[in-house]
């Protein structure tokens, strides 16, 4: 019979009276601990328990969607988490605040409710008046970069009301000057206005730097932007941006889309053939031998499959954007070139993309390539073969030549040069992906302060050692590569990680292209939201000016002799100075030459003034008074009278 074991009732329960005492004990020391430290907290935030760890949620949150930021694939995926932040740290207030030190807030509403007024009483003239003379991309210095900073998504509520005013005025102007609403000489007023107006305002521009295959990053900018439709027609490039920038402005809206898609499995063996790359010590027989480390056919092959033989005006005449290439010269004595349809029209882009991306000591010097206009043949652009080397050696970002050629002064730069970096300051390097970052304080310390120390004294050596003799031409380049403007009034910086720094001058691969797209547009996104602001106006100008253009060249006439006069010669033979007879022509006749032509060639000065004011009245009578006769115009009308006055006196 099985033996059963001694159990001591009493010790048990003993024990289970012990636990059960340390239990309580231990539950009035923690509660006595947490009201303690709950206590402390409430006096320290001013929050009680429940809100405390309601903030932890939300500090958690933010700590989420500020990395789903840094890895958001799609726009649309940061922009809803840029809005979710906003909300969680309150930003809106911010936006809603009238009063700041930032801006004038007063005189940016002062123009807010001056253009509403005018646009709510359809008041034509008004309206032209106010955006001949008040818009302005700088009003109350609402373009400082510093109202930006507060927020992820926008800016001021007053700001955007009045950049979506002044783009409201504008279309407004332009439905309300319709056929039935204004004749031909008011349409063709208004579209002159409108074009002194985008002279006053000015234009914008998108410059991308070099930086070898980081340039690469400029695909995703320049795809961000065009899908925002925040695009500028003037687009420059230097080096590796000129690759870009080039293929880019010799494709039509049409074809964008399937170039975007595919750009990162296109031909990009610009360094080696693919498959083929050449060992250390072929490098090195040919920079020995040659002076370059990388042969330059790679480079020209590749661009003239990507381009074909296609010439700046041809790229310009077919998607009319302007395309702008700088080349720097290979000497000390020449300035650098801004080549575009105007400066070098029969250029070959290819050829300019191959001579601007030609690095020292890196790829051999190439020759600049024109179309011959007889036999369509590729020629020596010039009888002197000078030689042209990297643009961003002189001119990475040609901001002075753009504006002086095109008007342009607003200018948006990605920027990707690595040895760029180390001296710009916070405010022109910080690449605004969290509000954090931006309202972290600014980094001056004494390494900012010895960097820019050690650049300026390096420039002063190289000054000198270039003046006595000693290398005028390496140390000429150089001081122009450290002493340049690397940043715009809009700086974007794409990201460039650590480990592609061995890749520079490799041959991307597709997944280095897709990376570096994506990097691109993520440094892009931040930024949408000023670069929308300060060309909202500039793009609803240009547009107001197409649409007044296409109504001026086709609005119909009708067959009055006095008033729109639209007698064509048919039968003028033209007879050159060599005395040959030309071809048939057929042309519309100025109204005034055919009224003179009409009284027989009499008086011909008395009769074309007499023209001029019959045309003025007959305008008058059936049409009552034109836009530029009205109020805000009168000074000029009158001025015109007296001149006209003066004619006839004079004819007398």
């Amino acid at each position: 019979m099985p033996t059963v074991p001694f159990r001591d009732d009493s010790a048990i329960a003993y024990s289970k009276r012990e636990a059960a005492v340390a239990s309580s004990v231990s539950s009035i020391v923690r509660d006595s601990l947490s009201w303690a430290v709950d206590t402390l907290y409430a006096y320290r935030d001013g929050l009680s328990r429940d809100e405390r760890k309601k903030q932890v949620e939300i500090e958690e949150r933010k700590k989420i969607l500020y990395l789903r930021m840094r890895n958001a694939v799609l726009y649309e995926e940061w922009l809803s988490c840029a809005c979710e932040l906003d909300e969680l740290e309150n930003n809106g207030i911010w936006k809603q605040t009238f009063e700041s030190a930032e801006y004038s807030p007063r005189l940016v509403q002062q123009r807010l409710r001056q253009l509403e007024e005018a646009r709510v009483s359809c008041d034509v003239s008004r309206m032209l008046y106010l955006v001949r003379t008040s818009l302005s991309r700088d009003l109350g210095n609402m373009s400082n970069a510093s109202l930006y900073s507060h927020s992820h998504v926008g800016t001021k509520s007053l700001i955007d009301q009045y950049i979506t005013a002044a783009v409201d005025t504008i279309s407004t102007m332009v439905e309300l000057s319709e056929r039935k609403r204004c004749d031909a000489l008011e349409l063709k007023y208004i579209q002159d206005q409108l074009l002194a107006a985008r002279q006053a305002f000015g234009r914008s521009a998108l410059l991308f730097s070099g930086g070898a295959t980081f340039g690469m990053s400029h695909i995703g900018v320049l795809k961000a932007l065009w899908e925002a439709k925040l695009l500028p027609r003037i687009l420059s490039g230097s080096s590796a941006g000129s690759v870009v920038c080039a293929i880019f402005c010799t494709r039509t809206e049409e074809e964008l889309p399937g170039l975007l898609h595919t750009f990162a499995d296109g031909d990009f063996a610009v360094f080696n053939e693919t498959g083929h790359e050449d060992n250390i010590f072929q490098k090195a027989a040919r920079f020995l031998k040659y002076g370059s480390w990388v042969d330059s056919s790679h480079l020209a092959r590749a661009m003239r499959s990507w381009l074909g033989d296609i010439t700046f005006q041809e790229a310009y005449n077919r998607t009319r954007r302007i395309l702008n290439i700088c080349v720097s010269s290979a000497s000390i004595y020449e300035l650098p070139r801004l080549l575009n349809y105007i400066t070098a029209p029969n250029v070959l882009i290819w050829s300019a993309v191959a001579v601007s991306c030609s690095v020292p000591l890196v790829f051999s010097p190439y020759v600049l390539m024109a179309k011959d206009p007889l036999t369509g043949e590729p020629v020596p652009w010039n009888d002197l073969h000078k030689q042209y080397i990297d643009g961003s050696v002189e001119s990475d970002l040609p901001m002075s030549r753009l504006s002086e050629m095109f008007n342009v002064n607003h200018f948006i730069v990605s920027q990707v040069n690595p040895h760029v970096l180390p001296f710009l300051s916070k405010d022109e390097c910080s690449s605004g992906n969290t509000t954090a970052d931006r309202n972290a304080p600014p980094k001056t310390g004494w390494l900012h302060t010895i960097t820019h120390l050690a650049k300026d004294e390096a420039l002063y050596r190289m000054t000198v050692f270039s003046d006595l003799g000693i290398f005028p031409t390496f140390l000429t380049k150089a001081v122009s590569v450290m002493n340049q403007k690397y940043f715009g009034d809009i700086t974007i910086f794409p990201e460039i990680p650590y480990t592609s720094f061995p890749l520079m001058l490799k041959n991307p691969t597709t997944g280095f292209m897709l990376q570096a797209c994506l990097g691109g547009e993520r440094a892009t996104w931040p930024k949408l939201g000023r670069i929308r602001n300060h060309l909202a106006i500039e793009l609803a100008l240009d547009s107001a000016i197409q649409t007044m253009r296409a109504r001026v060249a086709f609005y119909p006439t009708e067959a009055d002799p006095v008033t729109n006069c639209t007698f064509v010669h048919r039968h003028i033979t033209s007879i050159d100075t060599n005395g040959r007879r030309g071809r048939m022509t057929q042309r519309r006749r100025d109204p005034n030459i055919l009224c003179i032509e009409l009284l027989g060639g009499h008086a011909l000065t008395s009769a074309l003034l007499v023209c001029r004011i019959i045309r003025v009245l007959s305008i008058l009578i059936l049409n009552g008074p034109p836009l530029y006769l009205r109020s805000h115009n009168a000074p000029h009308l009158q001025t015109q009278v007296i001149g006209i006055q003066v004619q006839l006196k004079e004819s007398r």
